[in-house]
């Protein structure tokens, strides 16, 4: 009964949802916003959830020492002050905004920073010729880099670069756009008909979510 709940509410919204962008009627236009506002709750619900979860299993690792517990100290500390310095002083608090400013935008750099060392790793094995396709790939990223050089200027080397960037890598990536458009239809409308239930954490006989 629960489940059969949760796919005609899943049902009811989405079909009111997809309508709002064709239909001109107040009843689903209003009835659209609601259902959009209710994600909204939704998701901050949600967010709540899954700190509460962070909490649960990070006090078990703390409770039960397990490996690297010391990781878990530090990050239920940080979450909890964070937490607590942002609901006593607010957002716009002149302590707030350091720790934003000096500990979560630091950490969030280094952290992309780190991605440069990866993107190197993963280039250079992308780039050992092993066919025709790594040839093209490796020869084209050549000339890209060396159109954003100033040697590269001397063989009109920047001209190519804009029209590799403009042309065969714009229609690659709205090519993967349509595809991934596609890919969300396919299952919005698999969510939508009650076809894709692993929201409801229904799983079939061989254990993948039907």
């Amino acid at each position: 009964m629960k489940l059969t709940l949760a796919s005609l509410i899943t049902l009811v919204a989405g079909i009111t949802v997809v309508a709002d962008y064709f239909v001109a009627a107040p009843v689903i236009n209003h009835a659209a916003s609601t259902f959009t506002q209710w994600s909204v709750m939704l998701s901050a619900f949600s967010t709540a959830l899954g700190g509460v979860n962070l909490l649960a299993v990070h006090k078990k690792r703390l409770s039960q020492r397990s490996a690297n517990w010391g990781l878990s100290v530090i990050l239920l500390a940080s979450m909890v002050a964070w937490l607590v310095i942002g609901l006593s002083l607010g957002t716009e608090s002149s302590v707030y905004k350091f720790i934003w400013d000096n500990v979560y935008s630091s950490l969030s750099s280094t952290l992309f920073a780190l991605n440069a060392f990866f993107i190197a790793s993963a280039a250079y094995r992308s780039f050992r010729v092993k066919g025709i396709d790594t040839l093209i790939l490796l020869v084209t990223a050549c000339a890209v880099m060396l159109g954003r050089t100033g040697l590269g200027e001397a063989y009109r080397m920047p001209e190519i670069a804009d029209w590799l960037i403009r042309v065969p890598n714009t229609a690659g990536m709205r090519g993967i756009t349509i595809g991934g458009a596609l890919g969300a239809i396919s299952v919005s409308a698999r969510v939508i008909l009650g076809l894709e239930r692993g929201y409801a954490g229904e799983r079939r006989s061989g254990g993948s979510y039907q």
